[in-house]
């Protein structure tokens, strides 16, 4: 199949470890035989804040759009198609996409849909979390994604969870299915942990928490550095380790400085170097207030280690034996979590299954493929 891919959430040359499970679905896709292109919309404000590291890759456009500051999010879909609409049909000019995908309901998704509208052609829009279960809490924005999720010709959620919660929304089921993420487990296996703290610079006599994602108020680190007073004295002297970058990591340096050598921030690491992090660490911990099927517990798991995470999303569907769940935001909870696991279940290697690349990819080609080949709605075509 030949596939657009509309979508905030991907690495770029200003964004480089954004959505990088996006660029392993894309990566899985193309390996599968689809031909994918890529159109990343980026804010105007990214002109501000970032630096490009180069050139787009092949195959991936990254138009920017213009919003007025300060205006709600509710509107940005009006603002983005007047560029990101356009640089789309530029990006397929010469070259027939068999189908549009969007990920991100809104406003991505509305692009998606308004792209293949245009094109003649189905679109299916991805859910990944967030966009569901905290951006309908605002009643206008709540409005334009269920409008996106009720044009678009199938939604594919994250998980079991997302889908019932898209339902929910009143949806038709019928219109509404699930995908699931998997990982490379060339890259992501169990390994050698001693092996990996050396290589990590990491003691091997503590045990290590490890924390991987964008420092954003929505993966809830305030409430882990809050939890993290109440198990930073523990006997076994733990170290929690950080692992990314983002607008909150000046003012979370600042909140950890008390906690002396018991965190640390590892900053921002390549996606493909992340593996021995993993093997490295006893635990991983995810705190999120919202979460859809996060790729940093897959990752973790296929390494063997085991996790402390919000039951939020489709993280639920990931519990398993030496798994652990805490409410969202509670940070007690999450602190005698933690300091029963060092108590003595911290050495406990994680046995959940995880699925390959490519038995997830080979699963959503063929949900994508189905759509292709199903009657096709009314369509306005250009």
């Amino acid at each position: 199949m030949r596939l657009l891919l509309i979508t905030n959430v991907y690495p770029s040359p200003r964004r480089p470890t954004k959505g990088t499970f996006n660029g392993e679905m894309v990566a899985g896709l193309r390996d599968a035989g689809d031909e994918v292109r890529v159109v990343v919309p980026m804010p105007w404000t990214d002109l501000l804040a970032t630096r490009a590291s180069g050139p787009p890759p092949p195959g991936v456009t990254c138009p920017f759009w213009f919003y007025p500051p300060r205006w709600k999010h509710a509107t940005h879909h009006h603002w983005m198609a007047r560029t990101i609409v356009p640089a789309a049909l530029r990006a397929v000019r010469g070259w027939s996409p068999d189908l549009v995908l969007g990920y991100w309901t809104h406003p991505d998704g509305a692009m998606a849909v308004r792209v293949a509208r245009r094109l003649g052609v189905p679109s299916v829009v991805l859910a990944g979390g967030s966009d569901i279960l905290i951006n309908t809490a605002d009643r206008a924005r709540r409005t334009e994604v269920v409008r996106v999720l009720q044009q678009t010709d199938r939604v594919l959620a994250v998980g079991a969870s997302l889908r019932d919660a898209i339902v929910a929304l009143g949806v038709a089921p019928a219109q509404v299915g699930a995908f699931f993420r998997g990982v490379d487990r060339q890259v992501f296996h169990p390994g050698d942990q001693a092996e990996a703290r050396t290589m990590l610079d990491l003691p091997a006599d503590r045990p290590v928490v490890l924390w991987v994602g964008r420092m954003a108020p929505v993966k809830g680190l305030d409430v882990l550095l809050a939890a993290w007073q109440r198990v930073v004295d523990h006997p076994t002297h733990p170290l929690l380790v950080l692992v990314g970058d983002g607008a909150e990591r000046t003012l979370l340096e600042q909140g950890a400085a008390r906690l002396g050598d018991g965190v640390r921030f590892a900053g921002s690491i390549a996606h493909d170097q992340l593996a021995p992090w993993y093997r490295a660490a006893d635990l991983m911990v995810l705190p999120s207030r919202s979460e859809g099927m996060p790729n940093v517990l897959l990752e973790a798991l296929a390494c063997g280690t085991p996790f402390v995470a919000s039951a939020v999303g489709s993280v639920i569907e990931l519990a398993g034996p030496g798994n652990d769940l805490v409410p969202p935001g509670d940070l007690e909870a999450l602190a005698t979590t933690l300091r029963t696991r060092l108590d003595g279940h911290y050495r406990q290697r994680a046995t959940t299954p995880v699925p390959d690349r490519q038995e997830a990819t080979a699963a959503l080609h063929a949900q994508l493929q189905a759509v292709v080949a199903a009657p096709r709605r009314d369509r306005q075509v250009a």
